[in-house]
Parts: structure tokens; C-alpha cells; sequence
């Protein structure tokens, strides 16, 4: 999955990068004799809050970046029912097919688009975005929500696409169970 390259490779140039930054650090000797024990203490301290920045830095990337870009669970078995719409946007319109549906029901969106980039960009009743993804000519991306209220959704593009950009839009309607 092109998921997992992209997360290697930036694990790989993250940690070259620090591996080079912290052998300019160790490699820079300072003659802390020429400065006085104030100084010497202020420069170890430096050393011990920089290992600690890295450390915590380090820790919060490995926690938070295995969540982005969204991993997609499309290969797991789901016991919730999934119900496929298909999505294409063009040059000024979206069609979505079907376009009516329950509380509590899942949808897996297929975005794709006939002519130039476009984002599907979905909106709550109280016009809150709730999700989004891009479409694209010649690529189809599966976009997963569950809607949790009645009312009328929005689709809007959010990639400027031309003249008419802000015409683009159509309405998802969800029904109470």
C-alpha cells in the first residue's frame, strides 16, 4: 500500500536527518574552559534539554504520524453494512448516485472526477465539513463516513476548478430511522 512506502520514507529521511544533525552537534567542540563554570554548566544543560527535546519530539511523531495520511481499513471485515455511492465531479457539477440515506448508515464514497482535480467536500445540516478527499481524472478515492443526523448534507468542491467553482455543489438528504 502506498501508505506504508510513504510512511517509511519518512521515517528513513527523519531519521538521517537527525542522525546528521546530531553528529554536527557532537563533532562542535566548545572550549567551555575559556568561558567559566557558569558557562559550562549552561552549555551541559543545553545538551540534556536537547536530548529531551529529541526524545519527546521523537515520541510524539512515531505516536502521531502513523495516524496520517488516513490509513485506510477498507481490507478489514466490517460487521457494519456498507453502502457504495459513487461520486464523479466535472466541470461544474457533482453527481451522486444514490444520494438518500439513513441514520447510522455507512457509506463508502468512490471519488473520482471526468476532467480536473476537484475536493469532495462534505458538509453536515449546520454546514460543519464532517469529511473530505480529492478527486481526480483517472483515479478513484474511497472515502468512508457514517452520517449520525438527519437532514440535507452539502457537497461542495473544495479545489478551484474554474469560472463556475462556487456553483458546484449538490445535497445529500439522510432520513431519520
Amino acid at each position: 500500500m502506498i501508505q506504508d512506502v510513504v510512511w517509511d520514507v519518512s521515517i528513513v529521511l527523519m531519521g538521517s536527518r537527525a542522525a546528521v544533525f546530531v553528529g554536527v552537534a557532537a563533532g562542535a567542540q566548545v572550549p567551555l574552559a575559556n568561558y567559566g563554570p557558569a558557562i559550562a554548566r549552561a552549555y551541559r544543560l543545553r545538551v540534556w534539554l536537547f536530548a529531551l527535546a529529541m526524545i519527546v519530539l521523537v515520541g510524539a511523531n512515531y505516536r502521531t504520524l502513523g495516524e496520517m495520511p488516513y490509513v485506510s481499513n477498507l481490507t478489514e471485515p466490517s460487521a457494519v453494512a456498507v453502502k457504495r455511492v459513487d461520486a464523479t465531479g466535472e466541470q461544474w457539477a457533482w453527481t451522486v448516485t444514490p444520494n438518500t440515506f439513513h441514520v447510522g448508515q455507512t457509506v463508502e464514497f468512490y471519488v473520482t472526477s471526468k476532467d480536473v482535480n476537484h475536493g469532495f467536500g462534505l458538509y453536515d445540516p449546520e454546514m460543519h465539513i464532517v469529511a473530505q478527499t480529492q478527486a481526480m481524472p483517472g483515479f478513484t478515492n474511497v472515502l468512508r463516513y457514517t452520517f449520525t443526523e438527519p437532514g440535507t448534507y452539502q457537497v461542495l468542491c473544495l479545489e478551484y476548478c474554474g469560472l463556475a467553482h462556487h456553483e458546484m455543489k449538490t445535497e445529500i438528504n439522510v432520513a431519520a430511522r
